[in-house]
């Protein structure tokens, strides 16, 4: 595991990764705390989440509430880990160590000339971020955990299965179907599309990046071959999402540089689907998704119990077809 010593001397490109706190603080109300950079400051005018460097050896949650204090004049009560994402700039690289907060003491305010506002989740979209920032918006915006539907024989079991996932509050599934032919899987996947659409999900399909072009696709799902190709997937509506499967250092460079809102690492642990593949173990997972630009889920092996442990190290959550799919039976 990296340990928290360790995190400050990180060294990439040859330059110390800065370990920065950083709080998406949640009102009683769930409306979330922004605060808006004076003009006279490097990036001035645009939004961000408060926080700030962590001190060498500082707990990361005394961390949180120190710069709070500072910057907003409250403390917080709850932490709940969101993502640990690195940015680099072009002087320094950060380490955003990002975390959900709530339980506020005191009335936030401005103590250093910022204007701080309180912004519904649903319209954080509209407000103007850092680069940074803008991937724990999305980290935010997506859930923990990623359903891959596993094996049906019947359209009604596919369906059945789906609706209890949803039921039960999975609000990202993938659809795979790799025994069935090409248009089979796409009749079934539209149909699926708007029936997880009208629950409040995403479904997300497997294939060529000319899908992106359908009106039905709200997402497309990358296998590693595919981020070898020189040709790159364009997205072509709102909210629409891209995501790719890697295994390693190179494809997770190649799925930042197709410009993909998540992805998959895999395999985490040793997995029934794929018994030859070796497991990256925990260390390694943890190392790839500190590397990783965007939010990462763990894949391969995962169980419901692993969705905690994940996040704690740096991942968005776990993505399973066992853990999830076994469940809606």
């Amino acid at each position: 595991m990296i340990d928290e010593a360790g995190i400050e001397e990180v060294m990439v490109e040859k330059r110390k990764v800065v370990h920065v706190a950083v709080a998406v603080i949640h009102g009683d109300d769930g409306r979330v705390l922004l605060a808006r950079r004076p003009e006279d400051k490097h990036m001035g005018g645009l939004w961000e989440f408060p926080g700030g460097k962590v001190e060498a050896g500082e707990d990361i949650k005394l961390a949180l509430n120190r710069e709070l204090r500072e910057e907003l004049d409250i403390e917080v009560s709850a932490f709940s880990p969101l993502i640990k994402i690195r940015h680099d700039y072009p002087d320094k690289s950060v380490l955003l160590d990002t975390w959900v907060v709530s339980g506020i003491q005191g009335e936030p305010k401005g103590n250093e000339g910022q204007l701080i506002q309180w912004v519904e989740k649903d319209h954080l979209n509209g407000y103007e971020f850092p680069e940074a920032n803008k991937v724990i918006l999305r980290a935010l915006q997506l859930p923990d955990r990623y359903m891959i539907t596993g094996h049906f024989e019947e359209k009604e079991t596919l369906f059945n299965r789906v609706s209890a996932a949803l039921d039960n509050g999975i609000r990202l599934i993938q659809f795979r179907a790799p025994w069935l032919g090409e248009r089979e899987y796409l009749r079934l996947a539209q149909e699926l599309s708007g029936f997880v659409q009208a629950a409040g999900g995403t479904l997300i399909i497997k294939g060529e990046f000319s899908l992106l072009s359908e009106p039905w696709c709200h997402g497309l799902h990358l296998t590693s071959r595919q981020l070898g190709l020189a040709v790159k997937p364009e997205k072509r509506h709102i909210n629409q999402l891209l995501v790719a499967s890697c295994h390693d250092k190179e494809q997770i460079m190649a799925a930042e540089a197709m410009m993909v809102d998540f992805m998959t690492l895999s395999p985490v642990k040793r997995t029934a689907s794929h018994p030859e593949a070796s497991p990256l173990g925990l260390a390694r997972a943890e190392m790839l998704t500190t590397m990783a630009k965007v939010p990462v889920f763990w894949l391969g092996g995962m169980s419901q119990g692993d969705a905690i442990l994940a996040r704690q190290l740096g991942a968005q959550g776990i993505a399973a077809i066992q853990a999830f799919w076994a469940d809606q039976e």
